[in-house]
């Protein structure tokens, strides 16, 4: 099977064909992600901010991150990476700083639940700063290229690569998905279900974009890049369901 959109067209001749990308080595990547992701989560005790399945919660978020910049399918070169990486890290600070959200609303909770959800609200406000400094950053770096072609490109590119690694921070929220305490069951099985279906929707527009990227003719294995996205991605989900949830 052949797919238009990758055609060559030589001059005065027919298009070349290339054969369509596969979809099912990115799906992989992403049902090894979730499998360990979940397992974790699952684990007794991982809610606790100071145990180990925690502290192997966080190494893998952050592996994540690592290998989403040397694998990217995206074109924004290596300021674009290494961008998507620090605000990723600085991402993850605010989720896996159970005080942070006393720091930044001037609140001291009264129960194991205010304290959670104020957690979740102060990784909310971070992000959106850290998206802030992401859209300044790109743009500044678009404007120092000379010559700057291909600008609304590889300025999309460099976005999406940092709201991705922004995002996976959220996976970190995880196990508080799964273990918080007075949470109705009803409530968190509406929760994990929303969960599932924004992965399977990402899921779904990962084949479209596994189709459709044209990574860098030098891309390291982009296909595995292209399988951590979606899963970087749900992490949001994740973060804002655990927020829904302590809220309901």
């Amino acid at each position: 099977m052949t797919d238009m959109k990758n055609a060559d067209v030589p001059e005065g001749g027919a298009p070349l064909m290339q054969p369509s990308r596969s979809v099912t080595r990115p799906l992989l990547v992403q049902i090894v992600a979730y499998v360990v992701l979940v397992a974790l989560a699952c684990i007794p005790g991982s809610a606790n901010v100071g145990g180990v399945v925690y502290s192997l919660l966080l190494s893998v978020v952050g592996v994540l991150i690592m290998l989403s910049a040397f694998f990217t399918p995206l074109r924004d070169g290596l300021p674009g990476r290494i961008t998507a990486c620090v605000l990723g890290f600085c991402s993850m600070i605010c989720a896996a700083t159970p005080f942070l959200g006393e720091l930044v609303f001037g609140v001291h909770p009264d129960g194991v639940e205010r304290s959670e959800s104020l957690s979740v609200s102060a990784w909310l406000a971070g992000c959106a700063t850290l998206l802030v400094m992401l859209l300044v950053v790109s743009f500044a770096r678009q404007m120092a290229r000379n010559p700057r072609t291909d600008m609304i490109v590889q300025m999309s590119h460099m976005v999406m690569d940092g709201v991705s690694c922004i995002a996976a921070a959220g996976w970190c929220f995880l196990p508080m998905l799964m273990h918080a305490d007075g949470v109705r069951p009803v409530v968190r099985a509406l929760t994990l279900a929303a969960v599932a279906l924004v992965a399977l929707a990402l899921a779904a527009m990962s084949c479209l974009w596994t189709r459709d990227v044209r990574p860098l003719d030098d891309a390291r294995s982009p296909w595995i890049g292209m399988g951590m996205m979606p899963v970087m991605l749900t992490g949001a989900a994740v973060g804002i369901a655990v927020l829904v949830m302590l809220l309901v």
